[in-house]
């Protein structure tokens, strides 16, 4: 799908725009700046110049109009929103007759290297309009855990060139540098790729066709995307009007075998218009309990099927899924082979949330085990049932709320609900060690029971899945 630099979603067009330009109706009155708040995990904050407010309230993502300040030398500060809490302060120094851009990149996060801490960026520019025709533009590398990157920008579908457009960007680094005249490019139909610096095979972002307007005057930021399609998003901000999100035009798709008598499998995965099955096969010879990892796929509408392997007679399908753009979605195989009522063999799909939390592990639990009743998730210490972080989830459900725990090593286990034994998987439980940021699913897999519909299948066990 064709998508502007210009369009914005209906809460980006509401909030972008956060503060006014003042009236150059004094002498003294012979800057501009503007405010882009491009830090993921710091909260709304108010930006000014010594006393001066440039924007209040600012959102991660949202950018203020220009404010014509004084020129000369100046503190930049930048509070927390409605406080007198300096999250960071920087001297900086503004000439005459100049249009600055003030971009607060980095993490807040207590736990964050000192190289990504908050900081400001400061790009100049000469307050020039694009030549007819043409697109100015500036790209700004704000994400502060992603290395240096190869930006290319090409007609939509072309392959890569020998070069790219931006060379070895660097985080905090700016094309063209600060001060220096802007890219001029002819207005039309792109489509902007972003690998690592020097790996022209791995793509870390893809914008699919997107549009660049004639007249457009564009600060673009590439700023972290949690997602997990791409380490990075666009941010872009026209000199006036409101900013706007590029995200990756794919999906992101993880499958797992999570059937515990079912054999070895292969799994399919087929866009409407795609006919034949065997070009479509994803995955070969998938076990219990194994997945595939966060697979890369143009964003559209699916049709997934599952055979034992070597055969192409599905015996599990889900039609018609929709993966939608800079989506993730995680596809299990649960239930038993020749299972009935609640046990059936199915394939179900779930809504991944990677975004990390700072300072803090986000966990989602998952109860796929298909004979075991509701649990409670318990935490163990000294033998016994300190706490309880969730309760009464049943097969083949999911939290609807990620846990939000503190890092550490934490011994877990479930229970039926309610009881304190059995614990599962053994009575010593399964230590998980969580750091800050970690965002994973622990499933309970397999089977409870050694008889009965799931006699014979795998036993009991958790599955740590790592959703970065």
């Amino acid at each position: 799908m064709r998508r502007t630099f210009l369009s914005a979603t209906a809460a980006l067009a509401a909030a972008a725009l956060l503060a006014a330009c003042g009236g150059n109706d004094h002498d003294n009155l012979d800057t501009r700046v503007r405010a882009v708040h491009a830090s993921a995990d710091a909260p709304a904050v108010d930006v000014l110049l010594d006393s001066r407010s440039i924007v209040n309230g600012a959102q991660f993502k949202q950018a203020s109009g220009f404010a014509s300040v004084p020129a000369g030398s100046t503190t930049l500060r930048v509070n927390l929103a409605g406080t007198m809490t300096a999250a960071l302060t920087a001297p900086i120094n503004l000439a005459p007759n100049r249009s600055y851009s003030a971009i607060v990149v980095g993490s807040a996060a207590v736990a964050a290297p000192a190289a990504q801490a908050l900081s400001p960026v400061l790009i100049e520019d000469d307050g020039s309009a694009p030549a007819s025709g043409k697109v100015k533009l500036r790209v700004v590398h704000g994400a502060p855990a992603v290395a240096a990157v190869d930006i290319y920008v090409t007609a939509p579908g072309a392959a890569l060139p020998a070069s790219p457009t931006i060379a070895a960007l660097a985080y905090r680094s700016a094309a063209p540098a600060s001060g220096a005249a802007a890219l001029q490019i002819a207005a039309g139909v792109y489509q902007i790729r972003v690998t690592p610096a020097g790996q022209p095979g791995t793509i870390a972002f893809d914008s699919g066709a997107a549009t660049l307007g004639a007249g457009s005057d564009l600060l673009i930021v590439a700023v972290p995307d949690s997602r997990g399609v791409a380490p990075v998003s666009l941010l872009v901000v026209p000199a006036t009007g409101p900013a706007a999100e590029i995200s990756d035009s794919r999906a992101a798709l993880r499958v797992g075998h999570f059937s515990p008598n079912v054999p070895a499998v292969d799994v399919f995965l087929k866009a409407p218009a795609q006919a034949n099955a065997v070009d479509n096969r994803v995955l070969s010879g998938v076990t219990f309990p194994q997945d595939s990892g966060f697979l890369k796929v143009p964003s559209g509408t699916y049709d997934a099927s599952v055979a034992l392997a070597g055969s192409l007679t599905g015996v599990l399908n889900l039609n018609g899924a929709a993966l939608g753009a800079s989506t993730s979605t995680s596809v299990f195989a649960v239930g038993l082979l020749n299972g009935t009522g609640n046990q059936t063999l199915r394939l179900a799909a779930y809504a991944d949330d990677r975004t990390p939390v700072a300072d803090k592990a986000k966990v989602r639990v998952l109860h796929l085990s298909p004979d075991a009743p509701p649990v409670d998730v318990v935490v163990l210490g000294g033998g016994a049932i300190v706490a309880r972080p969730v309760t009464n989830l049943a097969f083949p459900n999911a939290t609807a709320q990620a846990l939000e725990l503190a890092p550490g090593s934490y011994t877990l286990a479930v229970v039926p609900t309610g009881a304190s034994s059995p614990i599962l998987p053994s009575a010593a439980g399964v230590t998980v060690k969580l750091a800050a940021g970690d965002v994973a699913s622990i499933a309970a897999v397999g089977c409870v029971s050694t008889t009965g519909a799931c006699g014979g299948g795998a036993a009991f066990q958790f599955k740590v899945l790592d959703d970065r």
